[in-house]
């Protein structure tokens, strides 16, 4: 855990004066390591209970757990401006580490949150199932092509859809035995929720892939996959980080099913470069 990067991205959701607190460790983070309560207290300019409260609100299990894993991040050689926003005309290599530093937090994230048994069970699942069918959105369509061709390449029936008139006519028409798997970052795509009541609706089991563990479509599914991303920039647009952990979650659920049906796996995916080996020599 890059804990500047957990502090910056809780920084919006704590009371003023905690959010006091999160912003002097950042801006002197190696101090901090030395220091006591008090001086951390004093420092930010709030009462030692208040540093307690927001070590408490960090999820961490006190001062001394903050100072290790500030110290952590010392070892590690990771540069203080990380954690920081984009800045106008930054150099390429500020640009780098900043990207590296959020990747290797969000892998971290996501194998912390991410339960073992839900993806046991959902690579269970999708071998169980005659057609797997995924939707998604905007960018979390993306993310779905990619789940898509992975499970084609190992012989899984998979549709891909990111319109809800044809998804509708398919979840409805079609008899095979079906699994739903809805993608989407936020949880509250109203076209994603449709789909998901729409399946619902045919007593087809349902699977999320989303960042948020709170969300509407997390609440609702039968086993949501949660792909916490730890994503802080205010540039978001593009969702960069968010879109890593997403696709990064369905590399570790495509490697799980592998892994759960090797032996004929190995032998689809064989057979599929087989396949296009052929068509590139023609």
């Amino acid at each position: 855990m890059n804990i500047l990067l957990e502090i910056q991205s809780h920084l919006a959701h704590l009371s003023q004066n905690e959010r006091k607190v999160g912003d002097y460790i950042l801006q002197a983070p190696e101090s901090v390591i030395t220091i006591s309560t008090q001086e951390i207290a004093k420092n930010s300019g709030v009462s030692p209970a208040t540093v307690i409260r927001f070590v408490k609100s960090m999820g961490l299990d006190g001062v001394p757990h903050l100072k290790q894993l500030l110290s952590i991040w010392r070892a590690n050689s990771q540069s203080e401006t990380d954690f920081q926003e984009l800045r106008p005309n930054e150099a390429v290599d500020s640009i780098k580490s900043k990207l590296k530093a959020r990747i290797n937090h969000m892998t971290e994230l996501v194998n912390e949150h991410l339960s073992n048994e839900s993806l046991l069970k959902v690579a269970q699942l999708i071998e169980e199932s005659q057609l797997v069918f995924i939707f998604g959105i905007g960018a979390s369509h993306l993310v779905a092509q990619d789940l898509t061709q992975k499970l084609n390449r190992l012989g899984k029936t998979v549709i891909c859809e990111d319109n809800t008139h044809s998804a509708a006519v398919i979840l409805t028409n079609n008899h095979q035995k079906k699994l739903f798997i809805a993608i989407s970052d936020r949880g509250e795509s109203r076209e994603v929720l449709e789909m998901l009541s729409l399946a619902k609706e045919q007593s087809i089991l349902s699977i999320a892939i989303t960042g948020k563990a709170d969300s509407s479509l997390a609440k609702q599914v039968d086993y949501p996959l949660i792909s916490i991303s730890g994503e802080n920039f205010q540039f978001r647009q593009a969702a960069t980080i968010s879109m890593m952990a997403q696709i990064y979650l369905v590399d570790l659920l495509f490697y799980v099913y592998v892994s759960q049906n090797f032996v004929r796996s190995q032998e689809s995916i064989i057979a599929s470069l087989n396949a296009i080996n052929k068509l590139e020599k023609k």
